[in-house]
Formats: C-alpha cells, structure tokens, sequence
C-alpha cells in the first residue's frame, strides 16, 4: 500500500558531485528526477534526510494513557515508510520533545527546536497547542494539531485531524434524541475550563438548542484540580440523566468513581481525548467504567477487511510488537497519513520548504486514511478547514481488541451538519 519511489542518484565526475552536495547544504537546490529541489529548515540534502518534531508528554499524568502511545503511532507509520523508500528516497526522522503536557514547557520545547524541523508532525494537547500557534504562523511551520479543537479550523498553520470536540458533543446528543427516542432528555456537561473544555461546552449549547435537551446543570474544573466531589455533586442534585465529560482520562476515573460513592449513576458520555484503555486496570472501575460511552472516530482494532488497518497491525507486528491495542495509538499512525500525503505533494512540486509544504496542504482537497478513518478533505475556509463532521459512539466492553463496541456507525447529526466555524 505505502511503496514509494527512489530519487535518481546523483551523476557525473568527482568535482561536479562536491559541487552538487555543497549547493545541498546551502539548502538552496538540489537534484530531484532533473529538477531543482527547493529545500528548507530540517532538510539535509547530503544525508537525505527530513527532520520533523513531535511536541508530547512524555511524562507526567497524559504521558502513558495518551501521549507515549500516539506519539509511536507516527514513528511506526514513518518506519514503513522509511523501510519503503522514504519520501522519494528521503528517510523521516524526528525531534522529539517533552511537554508534559504544560503549555509553557511546549513554548519552550518549541523555541528549542523550530530552527531544526521542516514541521511539527504531532503537537498534543488543545492548551499546549495554541500556546505556540502564533509562533508556527509566523515561521511558517505546519503543525499537525493531536487535538481537535474547532478553532483550529481558524488558524492557517495548524491541521484539524479528524471531528472537532465541538461536534463530536452535538453528535452525541443526536443519537439520544434522533435514535435513541429520548425527548428533552436531563442533561448536563462537566468541562475542563481550557481551550478544549470550552469546545466541549460550545457543542453543549447548540446541542441544547438543536435537540430540545433539558440542561439542568454545568460545572467545570480547573487543570490542576483533583477532587470533583462539588462537581458530581452539582450534577446529582440537579437530576443530570446524561452526563458529558469534556475531560481528561484521569478526571473521568475520578468523576465516575465519586459518583459511585455518592450512589448516582447516570449515563456518562466522554469526549475521546476523556477516555484510555488503561483506566480498565483499576479493578473497582472497571464495572462502572463498562455502562460509560465515548464519542469518537475510528476503525475496529484487528478488522483487517480494512486496508488501514491491515497495514497498521503489519507495522505494528514489525516495529512495536509490544504495542497493545490502543486508540491514540491508532490517531497518531492515522495523523500520519496526512502529513505523508503534505511530504509527497510537496517533493512532487519540488518544493519541500515551509511554503512549499503549506501550498502542498492548501492543494490537498482529499486524503483517503485507507478506511482507518473516513476521508479527509480540506479547503480554504474555516468551513472548509473541517474535515470531517462524523462520530461514532462506542460502549466501554473490555471483551473487545480494542475495550470498546460501536453502538452505531458513523454518522454526522444534524446540528454537526449545520454547524458553521
């Protein structure tokens, strides 16, 4: 699925082969199938090589539920490609830099790096992201956003991977309402008072216009907040049936287990960056854990009728072998995808500096995630800068590859479909 083309070696006597290379490192031009090649930041024409960075948390409480397992889903899609004859024979390489998930880290890690990288190839986080989206404009830098904050839609560098945070709320509350037959069900959100959080409060309100929700409660949580004892208890006393959680895993373990002690047991409705596998190895979360639901996007763990995935877990048998099913796992190699199609589109137009490789982007209209995820389509306005609108909403069942069960197939509800960034 992934064979790529070689370039055409370099030819002639001694003297013209040194003069060839040292253009090269000048970054100026070099050879590519007889034409000139237009290099920039993070290109080394001599080694062929192109160097990316990733901005993640590689420690802290993100790092091992999300961040380590979506980060080596862009260095296993890059294996292959690399194994396969890189980008017209240029091997992908990384930077790779620990946020821990604190915005000022990113900035820091940012300012380290950006002089090293043609683009950032994963930025995780909606927080950690926009602390350096201002910076990326003004260098020109390309940044494949782990995030799906709608208002990336708005900004000319950052790529909206997949359904923004904002529709994926809406889409929820379509299927209580539009399939599941609840009328003006009680409902109510508790949010992470950031960026991200705010999306998920803003899908919130169109949900309750375009589906007649009975909102009875709203609570929300700083970042750094441990105990949401006031917050559950909020959502209990005001009769919340449905609960939405814009949150972070380790908010949603704690959530639904001070709910258990409080005796109140709605139905929880997670935002997919609010839910990791590994929450299942709490023993006494587990049962409760297993009646949660978690909108999101994705291909079956181990379908291989579809060709993504057939491929992923070929790669995964071959570079990560100790790489258990996992959603962010499958993000990361799927994001990849996309930044692949940017490269080739960019080499194609000889072309591969920052402008060149935003052109590139701006040129896409549609990339085939090979059934991973539905396609991908991107254009000039924010509207168009959406790539998809569609969810799934899975069951928590540890009985699956991947400890989750569609409980529909992907659809786009009707506020996703009208909604306007």
């Amino acid at each position: 699925m992934l064979t790529r083309k070689t370039l055409y070696a370099c030819a002639g006597i001694m003297a013209i082969c040194m003069m060839v290379f040292s253009a090269c490192a000048s970054n100026s031009s070099s050879g590519n199938s007889g034409s000139s090649l237009k290099t920039g930041p993070g290109v080394d024409v001599a080694k062929k090589t192109i160097t990316l960075g990733i901005l993640s948390p590689y420690s802290g409480p993100v790092a091992a539920p999300v961040g380590d397992p979506l980060a080596k889903g862009v260095e296993v899609f890059f294996d292959h490609v690399n194994d396969n004859g890189g980008i017209n024979g240029f091997k992908v390489q990384f930077l790779e830099e620990d946020t821990q998930y604190n915005p000022q880290i990113e900035v820091q890690k940012y300012n380290q790096s950006h002089d090293k990288v043609l683009m950032i190839a994963d930025s995780l986080g909606t927080p950690t992201t926009f602390a350096i989206k201002d910076q990326a404009a003004s260098d020109h830098m390309l940044v494949s956003a782990a995030t799906l904050a709608s208002s990336l839609a708005r900004e000319k560098y950052l790529i909206l991977v997949g359904t923004p945070y904002r529709l994926q709320v809406e889409n929820a509350f379509d299927y209580v309402v539009n399939k599941l037959g609840v009328q003006h069900p009680a409902t109510g959100i508790i949010y992470q008072n950031d960026e991200y959080g705010q999306d998920g409060l803003t899908g919130y309100k169109e949900a309750i216009t375009a589906y007649h929700l009975n909102d009875v409660a709203e609570a929300n949580y700083a970042p750094t907040d441990t105990d949401f004892t006031a917050q559950v208890s909020q959502m209990k006393a005001k009769g919340a049936k449905y609960v939405f959680l814009s949150a972070l895993p380790l908010v949603t373990a704690t959530v639904v287990g001070t709910a258990a002690k409080l005796g109140y047991f709605p139905q929880f409705i997670l935002q997919s960056p609010a839910w990791a596998n590994a929450l299942l190895g709490v023993p006494a979360l587990k049962p409760l854990l297993t009646k949660v639901w978690v909108v999101g996007q994705g291909a079956t763990w181990g379908d291989t009728s579809i060709p993504g995935m057939a491929q992923m877990l070929q790669d995964v048998q071959k570079y990560a072998p100790n790489q258990p099913p996992d959603g962010y796992f499958e993000f990361g190699y799927t994001e990849s995808e996309i930044t692949y199609a940017i490269l080739k589109k960019a080499m194609a137009n000889n072309d591969i500096t920052r402008d060149g490789l935003y052109n590139a982007f701006l040129s896409l209209n549609k990339v085939d995630l090979q059934g991973l995820y539905p396609p991908v389509t991107y254009g000039d306005s924010p509207d168009q800068r959406v790539p998809t609108r569609d969810s799934v909403v899975f069951q928590i069942d540890p009985t699956q590859p991947n400890d989750v069960k569609a409980l529909t197939p992907d659809f786009t509800g009707t506020a996703a479909m009208q909604s306007h960034f």
